[in-house]
């Protein structure tokens, strides 16, 4: 299972990586989590059904989730996105409908080892994944293996402090990445500016609805060579390129993955990061590192819930 603010995505998987059956549901956070836990565990037994496995054959069920979590417990200690589920634990509503083992984690920590399982980092031992989309997360692996951090909350990329007196974060925090980087936040910033510069090609791509600009509406206009857009893509990029710049220096990967939404942009992203980290990384820890989009796309969490359980 990958669950997330939106939807709930459930497959049945095999130890080679291949998808039996998907299917995907609304989360609807509005409602109580124990409802929606209700729907998904019908949609994992239908899903068992149509794909004719028997639950005796299951080696057991793996769980990404939104953070901040505990993957001991299974409990999602304090998540943003989804408020109404802080203190909901997995293992226990999951055991009590399937006699299964229970494997619950931050969705990018199973992102970032699906890609090292099935994905892009297949040939590396240590990389990072960066997920930029609604925020930006990340996920470490050393030695081929999730690192948790002490509290578990490794890797939280999306909140390293990029600029200590800039744009308030979700998180209360100034200055995070996320609040520069993330589709939301390009999104943003772009709303704001766009009010003084009617004649920009992204309101013609949004439908002259500023509510309707999004970060792929950006990034399409930075494309085709609109200022304002190019203005605030060129800068989105380059602040993680720091970011990125920041954990190579401290962790010095063979590899970072960046995956998400934004990342869907291809080179009109990945060609100003790399060019930003390069000038901010310390130069071994640049050039002994690939940069490159995730392999595995939409469906990177569904491969890191697989993960989880190998």
């Amino acid at each position: 299972m990958d669950i997330g603010g939106t939807k709930i995505s459930c497959v049945v998987g095999t130890r080679d990586g291949q998808i039996l059956k998907r299917d995907v549901m609304p989360t609807e956070v509005e409602k109580a989590p124990e409802d929606t836990m209700k729907k998904a565990i019908e949609k994992i037994r239908e899903l068992l059904k149509s794909s004719r496995v028997e639950l005796s054959d299951v080696e057991g069920m793996g769980v990404g989730a939104p953070g901040p979590l505990d993957p001991i417990s299974g409990t999602i200690l304090d998540t943003p996105n989804m408020p109404g589920w802080n203190g909901v634990c997995f293992k226990e509503i999951l055991g009590k409908e399937f006699d299964l083992p229970i494997i619950v984690d931050n969705d990018g920590n199973a992102a970032a080892l699906g890609e090292k399982k099935f994905g892009a980092g297949k040939e590396v031992n240590d990389l990072f994944y960066f997920t930029v989309s609604t925020g930006i997360g990340g996920g470490l692996i050393i030695d081929g293996k999730i690192y948790h951090g002490a509290s578990f909350d490794a890797a939280e990329v999306g909140h390293m402090t990029i600029l200590p007196d800039g744009p308030r974060c979700r998180c209360g925090k100034l200055g995070c990445l996320e609040a520069f980087s993330s589709g939301t936040s390009i999104a943003r910033r772009v709303k704001e500016k766009v009010r003084g510069n009617p004649d920009s090609l992204i309101l013609k791509l949004a439908g002259d609805k500023i509510e309707a600009i999004t970060a792929e509406v950006v990034a399409e206009a930075a494309s085709k060579g609109d200022g304002l857009a190019r203005e605030v893509w060129e800068e989105a990029a380059r602040f993680l390129g720091i970011g990125v710049a920041n954990v190579l220096n401290l962790i010095n990967p063979q590899m970072v993955i960046i995956g998400g939404g934004v990342a869907k942009a291809g080179e009109l992203l990945f060609k100003p990061v790399r060019e930003s980290a390069a000038r901010e990384a310390f130069g071994r820890t640049f050039e002994s590192c690939k940069i490159v989009p995730s392999a595995l796309g939409d469906m990177v969490g569904d491969f890191g819930s697989i993960s989880l359980v190998l």
